[in-house]
């Protein structure tokens, strides 16, 4: 009989299988009905000889489907590996033991719902991607990947020895605090590497770190996570992970994440007083108490006096109780006089109330008014026509700038001298004055070389072809040759965690909100409107655009593709041949390339297939026909949680990933590696 093939990807597979390794397809038992099948297609067949075949393929593969997943056979083979045992089955895929060469590696062949889903699978080979670059000793070596969407896999040197998820459970006297420590400080080293790669150990549990039969310590793949997050974060697992390591079964509900994030940490009783200060301080629930950063923390656990012969800690009776009955965290008693002062404070609050806004006018004028910040004012009347927006981006050009506001990482730069510099419009709020001021006009700068114009017309959006259907009418506008560079980012921004670091290089793994404040300051400086007003700070800032402004924005998703596509309709921006205009993976290796460096299409702009994907200023939907609202001069859809993505990178191979039309989407508070953008400006 010939060998049975996958219902899902027509791939062939081990005669006894019944998952498929390439697709994660369920084939059910084949080996007792593949004879029963080949009997009733080829009845179908004889009444119908063309559509029957395809209707009962598809039936086939639709009672096939299921959640569950069968077993390769011990002793079958994987891609040249030897199938040795099955070790587990979860949500991400199956784990095998294989061996290949006499040597013992461990295969996860990633389950359907990894690489179904665009934003897992993009997540998943980003995370792969970056892994491969690691080379950290307490990380098992990765020693072969396939990430694509016909099939997911990795194989790792395959660790021998227990998770400390199991040592706790099966031998805890094994844990001690010197065992604690000397691991704290290897996962520390390794946090301090892997953020390097944009990868963090945020999310790492007991079961993800195994402790080899030398009684070295690995960290799995499993509990690396690619995420850019604050480095605090990471401080804050390492102590949870030590706590949670070195804390009595009967306590170890006061050590679980949700419970350490609102209520003050409590020492671990039998642990050193010096160590369970340490911990205090990295699992305090305000993350601005914590240590500044990983280095600090190696610092304190370096610093450590020996366990031996310090004075241990005991747990207070109460944790006992709260523990044992699950009560909520006991507030302190208040006092008679708290009553007193909240009375007051209520009471000067509703003064300034009555002095800096217009609640006067909200109460008793006629419901037209909104409540809004006046400054402070006895008497007079308040201009009701001049809204002033609470956290806004400011004309340069403004009278006197004072009162600071608060900034998030990746905000401009704090200078000192704020007042001679240009961007002094991030850091502080203007304040209206009576006082005359002379101010110098800087004049705004034009586009230079760096800059294509590219001119009005109406092209087919989302499509190759001229025919007469979703045709979009474009304005004419700038927008600069190549992608925007370290330098630039660097001279306004705070240096990005990059994926290949050089000043001349595209800058990546930057948010959309921040690029947003970075075009708000290259706008300022150079003597423009800003396009964007942000309102906020952090996830919860609000921006939108102004695209009458002359100051420097991103470009909408159509303003991207009629540039790319320099009036031609080949699948690359440029050329049909990928290799002639784009950095890809075949010819890059995995790292970005200067910009400018490839033939630039017939605009005379470079690099918009490959080198970085480039954000863009619209909100994703599922096609770019399904956002349009307006056929002139679209600019996506008025709101969502994701924005667009376009453009291929060093990532992906000359298929659909580089394709013209490629879209993606991202999540605008945070960054992706070989994720860049290009600037923009109306005409």
């Amino acid at each position: 009989m010939a060998a049975p093939f996958c219902f899902n990807c027509g791939k062939n597979i081990p005669e006894k299988a019944k998952f498929c390794p390439f697709c994660g397809e369920d084939l059910g038992d084949m080996s007792q009905s593949a004879e029963k099948e080949a009997t009733e297609t080829a009845e179908i067949i004889e009444e119908s000889p063309v559509e029957a075949p395809a209707e009962v393929k598809a039936e086939k593969k639709k009672e096939s489907w299921n959640k569950y997943f069968t077993l390769l056979e011990p002793g079958s083979e994987f891609q040249g590996y030897k199938i040795l045992r099955m070790i587990n089955k979860d949500v991400e895929g199956i784990k095998y033991l294989v061996e290949k060469d006499g040597k013992e590696y461990l295969l996860t062949i990633y389950n359907r719902s990894s690489f179904e889903n665009v934003n897992i699978l993009f997540a998943l080979q980003m995370k792969l991607a970056q892994v491969k670059l690691i080379h950290d000793e307490q990380i098992p070596q990765l020693s072969e990947v396939q990430s694509s969407k016909e099939l997911t896999y990795t194989v790792f040197d395959f660790v021998h020895g227990k998770s400390l998820e199991n040592i706790k459970k099966q031998n805890p006297d094994r844990l001690t605090e010197e065992m604690a420590r000397k691991m704290a400080l290897k996962l520390v080293d390794t946090a301090i590497n892997i953020r390097k790669y944009g990868l963090t150990l945020a999310y790492l549990s007991l079961s993800g770190i195994m402790q080899n039969e030398d009684e070295d310590y690995r960290v799995l793949f499993s509990g690396i996570d690619y995420e850019d997050v604050d480095e605090r974060e990471d401080v804050f697992a390492i102590g949870r992970l030590v706590a949670q390591m070195l804390t009595p079964v009967i306590t170890q509900s006061l050590y679980t994440e949700s419970r350490m994030k609102v209520a003050k940490f409590m020492h671990v009783p039998g642990v050193s007083v010096n160590l369970n200060k340490v911990l205090a301080k990295a699992l305090h629930r305000n993350i601005n108490h914590r240590y500044e950063g990983l280095e600090k923390l190696r610092d304190a656990l370096m610093a450590l006096p020996p366990a031996e012969g310090s004075e241990l800690s005991v747990l207070p009776p109460e944790a006992l109780v709260e523990d044992t009955t699950n009560s909520t965290i006991n507030m302190p008693k208040r006092k008679p006089e708290i009553v007193f002062w909240t009375l007051v404070g209520i009471i000067l609050f509703l003064v300034a109330l009555l002095f800096t806004t217009n609640i006067s006018s909200v109460i008793f004028g006629t419901g037209e008014h909104k409540l809004r910040y006046t400054g402070f004012q006895i008497g007079g009347k308040v201009d009701e026509e001049t809204e002033e927006e609470p956290i806004e981006i400011n004309d340069v050009q403004s009278s006197e700038r004072n009162m600071p506001v608060v900034t998030t990482y990746g905000e401009l730069k704090n200078y000192e001298g704020a007042n001679s510099d240009p961007r002094r419009a991030y850091a502080y709020r203007e304040e209206t004055t009576n006082k005359s001021k002379t101010t110098t006009v800087k004049q705004p700068k034009k586009p230079g070389a760096d800059f294509a114009y590219v001119e009005a017309g109406i092209f087919g959006f989302g499509r190759l072809d001229n025919k007469a259907i979703q045709n979009v009418s474009i304005s004419g506008f700038y927008v600069s040759k190549t992608e925007v560079t370290q330098a630039q980012w660097n001279r306004f921004m705070k240096p990005a965690n990059v994926s290949t670091v050089g000043t001349n290089l595209p800058v990546d793994n930057i948010s959309w909100n921040d690029i947003a404040i970075f075009c708000n300051g290259l706008s300022e400086a150079d003597g423009l409107e800003p396009a964007y007003r942000i309102k906020g700070i952090g996830a919860a800032r609000v921006i939108t655009c102004n695209f009458a402004a002359n100051g420097y924005r991103l470009p909408t998703e159509a303003e991207w593709e009629y540039a790319a596509k320099g009036g031609a309709f080949t699948a690359y921006s440029g050329s049909a041949e990928a290799g002639e205009v784009a950095w890809y993976k075949d010819n890059a290796g995995g790292k970005t390339q200067e910009p400018g460096s490839k033939k630039a299409n017939a605009y005379g702009i470079y690099d918009m297939s490959g080198n970085v994907s480039e954000w863009v200023w619209d909100w994703h939907t599922q096609s770019v026909l399904s956002g349009l609202s307006s056929f002139v001069n679209p600019q996506g859809p008025e709101g969502g949680s994701q924005k667009v993505i376009r453009g291929g990178n060093v990532l992906n191979t000359d298929n659909k990933f580089l394709h013209i039309l490629w879209r993606e989407k991202g999540d605008p508070n945070r960054g992706y590696p070989f994720v860049g953008f290009r600037l923009v400006r109306s005409s």
